[in-house]
């Protein structure tokens, strides 16, 4: 248990380098969760919503983007008496905020890897007045995790570090199912990171389905496909997992990614959204035209590197077995 923890005043955060943010909080986290320091009440972000909603509308107008909301399926979702947690597709720099306007309801949202966000005004948005839970996706290690996970060699000081983001990933899992139990609602990305393949999505972590039955809640599966600055948002029908076991999580977490799958589809096959044939490159130019739109919007030092180490990696997909070995041997 750390009993030690110094809390750091804002100038000493302001002159820390992104390193030492990052172990900082990790620590704090940890602090707060061996201490059982109790969550902050959801009730002011609650009665602020309205403020959050219109800051988010600036935001839009001021970026120039479009949001478009394809079609709400939740019905008397207000009526509903258990956590939410919203699961949505990543496709872009803009989809949490295009996410959040358009289920118009106060959630906290799941960031990994929050960096430079713990000292500027996005970070004091989410943390403030919509309301975050942060963790360490340890993308830096993850070559050095599969090493682990192969029986190599690794000092000391590597397998301190794994272990302290596995410890950081887990206490957001459980503050996660503490909010839903408490009725409060999430806004997740499932995917891990930014959706830069051909695929409708990408594998999805399980975290999602342990929420939902670890917390007694409900997950509301959302939609997004980006066109340049435009965001189209398609919010799914509620998916209660009552009765569910955890040993069912694999099974609700395949049937989750065909429903974001599903919302995609309708949007994209869409006859008013369907290109015209002659417009489209080969599909190696489509893809990495594709890729570009979305890696030109990155910010904070999110690169494609990130974006392969902390996404959901299958190494027995055909695509990953050669990458696999490539980066054990190396």
């Amino acid at each position: 248990m750390l009993n030690d923890f110094e809390y750091k005043k804002y100038l000493e955060i302001k002159r820390m380098s992104i390193e030492e943010l990052n172990k900082y909080y990790r620590a704090l986290r940890r602090y707060e969760y061996e201490n059982n320091i109790p969550l902050e009440s959801s009730k002011i972000k609650k009665k602020i919503h309205k403020l959050s909603m219109l800051i988010l509308k600036i935001d839009r107008l001021t970026t120039g983007r479009k949001l478009v909301i394809y079609d709400d399926k939740r019905g008397n979702y207000k009526d509903i008496n258990k956590g939410k947690i919203y699961a949505a597709s990543h496709v872009g720099r803009y989809d949490i905020e295009s996410a959040m306007e358009a289920i118009d309801d106060q959630a906290y949202f799941v960031m990994g890897d929050p960096e430079e966000t713990y000292r500027n005004f996005e970070g004091f948005y989410l943390s403030k007045i919509q309301g975050r839970i942060c963790m360490d996706t340890g993308y830096d290690v993850f070559n050095k995790r599969l090493k682990l996970e192969q029986g190599k060699n690794l000092s000391s000081k590597d397998i301190e570090l794994i272990n302290e983001y596995k410890q950081d990933r887990n206490i957001c899992m459980e503050t996660c199912t503490k909010r839903v139990l408490n009725k409060d609602n999430i806004l997740i990305y499932p995917e891990g990171a930014w959706n830069i393949t051909d695929r409708l999505t990408q594998r999805l972590f399980k975290g999602t389905a342990v929420m939902a039955i670890k917390g007694n809640g409900v997950i509301v599966p959302i939609g997004i496909v980006k066109d340049d600055k435009k965001y189209t948002v398609n919010i799914g029908n509620i998916f209660d997992v009552k009765g569910s076991e955890l040993s069912d999580a694999e099974d609700i977490t395949k049937e989750l990614q065909e429903k974001i799958n599903s919302l995609k589809g309708e949007i994209i096959f869409n006859e008013s959204t369907i290109n015209k044939r002659s417009s489209m490159g080969t599909p190696k130019e489509n893809l990495e035209a594709f890729k570009k739109e979305i890696m030109d919007e990155t910010v904070n030092g999110y690169t494609e590197d990130v974006i392969i180490n902390s996404r959901y990696y299958d190494k027995d997909a055909p695509e990953n077995v050669f990458k696999t070995l490539k980066r054990l041997n190396n």
